[in-house]
């Protein structure tokens, strides 16, 4: 009896596992539509990961997505269905667009070509990055011959089609001052902006002036007046800073950041830093034009 069973387990299990081997993968919901499944493409494996487990795929690059809030991994790996050709699908939820922003604006290099594909996205060899609404996606070419690029915007169309408003860039990115600024030079830092832990959600651009040289213009969003005003409390506090009335702009020098002055508008603090001795009055105005910009929401 007990050899019976055996044997009915082994066949049952023989059974199940002989299934597992021929379905096709089932996709993972990191995008609406899930992972793409372009003609002439095979999805061979996929695997879901989240924060726990994320360090098991990009080990060293794991901590600047979790500083973002990352939700969820969806990767798939894919061969052509007659050729030598690979394909590698990353889709990551990170959860808020702006979060998805900050995850691809950290990553990406200025000059790069960059074309309309979600919000943002651009090429290199082998390689097509971008994101859209509150997904950061990379994918990555192998052995894809003369039609690498097709392929790889097919992928991303594939991706796109289940996303039904790809967004578009976070209202403080859009709210710098164009002159001057240095093309995709934008970020967003989530957590201990300027290295300070009581500043969060921090946006800022490059600048190139004559007479300023290269320097930087900065938007933290408070979320609230009253939380702007506690924030710049504490800078006023820490870097022993001055406040002048009645616009309550605060001056001060950092060995690190430079001169530094930040205005306030509203939720907004809006500032400009690494100005240069004599620039003072100029990095002011700078201030003064990006919270005008931002209208003091």
């Amino acid at each position: 009896m007990r050899r019976s069973l055996r044997v009915l387990m082994g066949l049952v299990l023989a059974g199940f596992s002989i299934s597992l081997l021929s379905a096709d993968p089932a996709p993972f919901q990191a995008a609406p539509a899930g992972l793409p499944r372009p003609e002439g493409w095979v999805l061979s494996e996929s695997q879901d990961y989240g924060p726990d487990n994320l360090f098991e795929y990009i080990d060293g690059a794991a901590e600047n997505f979790l500083s973002y809030d990352f939700v969820r991994l969806a990767l798939g790996q894919y061969k052509t269905a007659d050729g030598p050709g690979e394909m590698t699908v990353e889709i990551y939820d990170m959860g808020t667009p702006e979060n998805a922003f900050g995850i691809y604006a950290s990553e990406r290099i200025p000059g790069s070509a960059f074309i309309p594909v979600g919000v943002q996205g651009y090429l290199e060899e082998g390689v097509l990055n971008f994101y859209a609404d509150r997904y950061y996606v990379k994918l990555l070419a192998y052995d894809a011959g003369a039609r690498t690029e097709e392929a790889l915007r097919a992928f991303a169309a594939g991706i796109l089609k289940g996303i039904a408003d790809p967004g578009t860039f976070p209202f403080p990115v859009r709210a710098f001052p164009a002159g001057g600024r240095v093309a995709d030079s934008e970020k967003f830092i989530r957590r201990d902006f300027l290295g300070l832990a009581f500043l969060t959600r921090g946006y800022t651009a490059a600048y190139r002036r004559e007479g300023l040289g290269e320097f930087s213009l900065f938007i933290i969003d408070a979320g609230d007046k009253g939380a702007a005003g506690r924030m710049l409390r504490e800078i006023i506090s820490h870097f022993s800073a001055t406040a002048d009335s009645p616009d309550g702009v605060v001056r001060f020098k950092d060995p690190y950041l430079g001169n530094v002055v930040i205005a306030p508008a509203g939720r907004y603090l809006c500032g400009a830093m690494k100005i240069a001795d004599g620039g003072e009055k100029q990095g002011e105005a700078l201030a003064l034009e990006t919270a005008r910009s931002i209208g003091g929401k």
